[in-house]
């Protein structure tokens, strides 16, 4: 596997509240002192001076009022079962279509202005005749389930180049050249190294079961070691180290230090009947953002813009969430966004220890894009398809515009890891700056064809996201993988981050799958 690109959004989860959820008790002893059954003695003692009965005949009208409470939630909510979903990606979007589909009342509260999330088609920066993707990018032959989502909004995918991978253009110490040069050098040692950490990555996957990697022999191990000690392990050759850290900081959004060597076995094994020529082969015609706009379109007034969540109350009843002049009463909730969003929300009760420590610990990696517009696809003439990998900073790039016909083009440079938190850290015009000046040493003909038109994005900047695909760090799949999967209560989490193949736009439609058929 060859330096896998942000198709990717990657490779672009004790409850004991006395307040109630539900309606006010619909009592006449009870008119305006509170909403919660179970009150403090000085409000017992004002009700009592108040209506002017005795302790018994309280604790019978409050038991009572009680009964009618959760009479009333139960009715309320087997008519139909109400999912307030947060978060409107492909995530939070299919698991609303799935649970409306089968006779649920759903809500979608999404904080942005629009819908998509990580799932963001750029066309206003560029001319008319072309479009790229800011976020998740392309789709592999196994993606079965968002092909499947795609089919049934009528929309169409276009193909990628097959060969574009081993056309690469390989930039190191200031030489230009084809990947499989570079692959021959040292006699060949440099190829077989390659493929020699691949299969020392496939051994240890070979006993880890996706679904439940906690439970693997050599688990805790595994958590503990980071992908940088198990690379330096292997004794690569230098450009067999390049290829294999450029490649696993691009696929991880992260450095190699910082990523668990359990998360990196869980992800091969995930895929690993799937062969190199399956993956990156096509995006969707006209953009992917066709899709979630399709999705939303068909939700129509249940999708709420503008309503970040502040606040969710739950119990055993059900859940009630505030966002902005929003407050929805639901059965269940379902939290379709990324953990740095989630810190933001106060829950009462406080989340379990558990859950507590996922969502602060759960980070996205640092994952940033600069898309230059040319008004020719002058590496075409070159006979490459733009696919290039360097020891710059920018680290990874290819032509956004591969998959359809065009005048000019488009080439994208995708920053990931220690690169990608520095560009964060830049306006958009330096950001800009500093990486079209990267990319004019790769391909100084490229100069005179270049347009003004540019876009960049910084995922981590983006303040309903916070970065760009989950990784898990050395330690935190072990306590981590099973608080997602497990949830709290009636809450569930959703999103890339809670799926068996982690970050790509297909885990988002599968883990959207996945909790509405465990609700229904």
């Amino acid at each position: 596997m060859l330096v896998p690109e942000q198709a990717k959004i990657r490779r672009t989860s004790g409850i004991g509240a006395f307040r109630r959820l539900s309606r006010k008790p619909p009592s006449q002893f009870l008119p305006a002192v509170d909403e919660r059954i179970f009150l403090d003695s000085a409000s017992r003692r004002a009700v009592a001076a108040t209506v002017g009965f005795t302790r018994r005949r309280f604790l019978t009208v409050t038991a009572a009022a009680a009964a009618a409470t959760l009479v009333s939630r139960r009715t309320w909510a087997a008519s139909p079962p109400r999912a307030v979903i947060v978060g409107a990606g492909l995530a939070g979007l299919t698991a609303a279509l799935d649970l409306r589909d089968a006779g649920w009342d759903v809500v979608v509260l999404e904080a942005r202005d629009r819908v998509g999330g990580r799932v963001h088609t750029l066309y206003d920066d560029f001319s008319t005749d072309l479009h790229a993707e800011a976020g998740g990018e392309s789709i592999d032959d196994n993606h079965d389930r968002l092909q499947a989502m795609i089919a049934r909004f009528g929309l169409v995918t276009e193909p990628r180049p097959p060969d574009k991978l081993l056309q690469s253009v390989v930039f190191r110490r200031g030489h230009r050249g084809p990947l499989l040069e570079l692959l021959g050098r040292r006699d060949g040692a440099v190829l077989v190294d390659y493929l020699r950490f691949d299969e020392a990555v496939a051994e240890i996957a070979a006993g880890i079961d996706p679904e439940h990697p906690e439970r693997a022999a050599k688990a805790v191990a595994l958590d503990h070691m980071s992908l940088d000690t198990f690379i330096r392990r292997q004794r690569l050759v230098p450009e067999a180290d390049f290829l294999v850290r450029l490649e696993n900081r691009a696929g991880y959004n992260a450095e190699p230090a910082d990523v668990s060597m359990l998360f990196v076995a869980q992800q091969a094994a995930a895929v690993a009947d799937i062969g190199d020529a399956a993956a990156e082969t096509m995006r969707i015609a006209g953009g992917n953002s066709r899709l979630v706009e399709a999705m939303a379109a068909d939700l129509g007034n249940r999708v709420r813009l503008g309503a970040p969540v502040t606040r969710v109350e739950h119990d055993g009843g059900g859940v009630r969430v505030i966002a902005g002049p929003h407050t929805v009463d639901a059965d269940h909730l379902v939290l379709a966004v990324p953990m740095p969003p989630v810190r933001r929300i106060t829950f009462a009760p406080a989340l379990p220890a558990a859950m507590a420590a996922t969502v602060a610990g759960l980070d996205l990696g640092s994952a940033a894009k600069v898309i230059t517009e040319y008004d020719a696809r002058f590496w075409e003439t070159a006979g490459v398809a733009g696919f290039t990998v360097s020891d710059l900073p920018f680290h990874v790039a290819w032509a956004a515009t591969d998959s359809y016909a065009s005048t000019g083009g488009l080439l994208t440079q995708f920053i990931a890891g220690r690169p990608a938190r520095k560009a964060a850290r830049l306006t958009d015009s330096r950001r800009i700056a500093k990486f079209q000046r990267q990319l004019d040493r790769v391909y100084p003909e490229g100069v005179v064809h270049r347009t003004p038109r540019v876009a960049t994005m910084a995922w981590a900047n983006e303040p309903y996201t916070g970065g760009g695909y989950a990784v898990f760090g050395p330690g935190q799949m072990m306590p981590f993988w099973p608080a997602l999967r497990e949830g709290v209560g009636r809450i569930h989490f959703a999103g890339e981050h809670t799926e068996s193949l982690a970050g790509y736009m297909e885990s988002a439609v599968r883990s959207g799958h996945r909790i509405a058929a465990a609700l229904v």
